[in-house]
């Protein structure tokens, strides 16, 4: 009888918890339904595409490893490969080191410093097309472009800048890195925000100023941060693609063919539909290796204190 009184009680708990959550339930129906549509299906139709040669119109044929294989053959896919190492070598520093110095000039309790954030965090929410376009104006290689035109006020020779094989990607790095240093100085700051002042206070008891203050303090401090920026900054580095489709199209001559960038000439250009869903798991693998040596060695999610 006492087993049965319990079952009951039970019972009638998750009941009247049930009907307390209902209101709920069609949010998480919504969201379910969003990661079984655009996350699952694509997943599987990758998967799936990656063992067939098709064009998603004609016949498909089942081709089973051989779009692997083909990737230890693939000139342009070695290429794409070292443009996108070479790429993220030169992003994540400057990333790193622009963002948080940004980061620390705005973090002075002055006057209208918020209106200073603002403006440059204001690239960060501008569309990539936007920006691609001013940039195309801005590093025209005509020699009364406006870049060619400055640095010819201190007798720089005009530049080729997207039109040249060597500087087309360094330009590149230029335009990804004022897109996305405002959104790496907002994190930057909350790091620095949440450091306790008593900590600088005590430094500069012990005759601590200026650069050594930042040298003992904050950057040992903000190693979670900086953790996770450089993580987090490598995945975007190695999936770079709008401003390189928008103003170089892959060129000149390849030189900045990117990963991402083959996947799509694979898939839109050449109808490989096939090899560009293989070529997409590969990428996804790499991300994921490179990511989690990062977070092992970079102690990613340690806390300092």
């Amino acid at each position: 009888m006492a087993v049965a009184n319990t079952t009951q009680r039970a019972s009638s708990q998750f009941l009247k918890r049930l009907r307390s959550s209902l209101p709920w339930y069609p949010f998480i129906i919504i969201n379910a339904l969003v990661f079984v549509l655009f996350n699952l299906v694509p997943w599987f139709s990758m998967f799936r595409y990656s063992v067939l040669k098709t064009d998603l119109l004609s016949t498909r044929e089942f081709v089973g490893l051989d779009h692997f294989v083909r990737m230890f053959t693939d000139a342009k896919l070695h290429k794409a490969m070292l443009n996108t190492a070479w790429f993220t070598l030169m992003y994540i520093p400057l990333l790193v080191v622009v963002s948080l110095g940004v980061a620390i000039l705005v973090n002075r309790p002055l006057r209208g410093m918020k209106a200073f954030r603002a403006i440059y965090f204001l690239p960060n929410i501008t569309s990539v097309a936007v920006l691609a376009l001013i940039f195309r104006r801005f590093l025209s290689p005509r020699p009364d472009g406006p870049l060619n035109f400055l640095i010819g006020l201190v007798g720089i020779p005009p530049q080729k800048w997207l039109i040249d094989v060597y500087q087309a990607m360094p330009s590149i790095v230029g335009i990804s890195l004022w897109e996305a240093f405002g959104y790496f100085m907002v994190i930057w700051l909350a790091g620095l925000q949440a450091i306790p002042n008593e900590l600088y206070d005590a430094a500069k008891v012990d005759g601590a100023n200026g650069w050594r203050l930042h040298r003992y303090v904050t950057i040992p401090l903000l190693r979670p941060t900086a953790a996770f920026i450089i993580v987090i900054a490598t995945i975007g580095a190695l999936q770079v693609f709008g401003s390189i489709f928008i103003l170089t199209g892959g060129g000149p001559v390849n030189a900045t063919t990117t990963v991402v960038y083959q996947i799509y000439n694979e898939a839109f250009n050449f109808g490989r539909f096939g090899y560009a869903s293989a070529l997409s798991i590969l990428f996804f693998a790499m991300i994921l290796i490179i990511a989690l040596i990062q977070s092992r060695y970079l102690r990613f999610g340690d806390d300092v204190y």
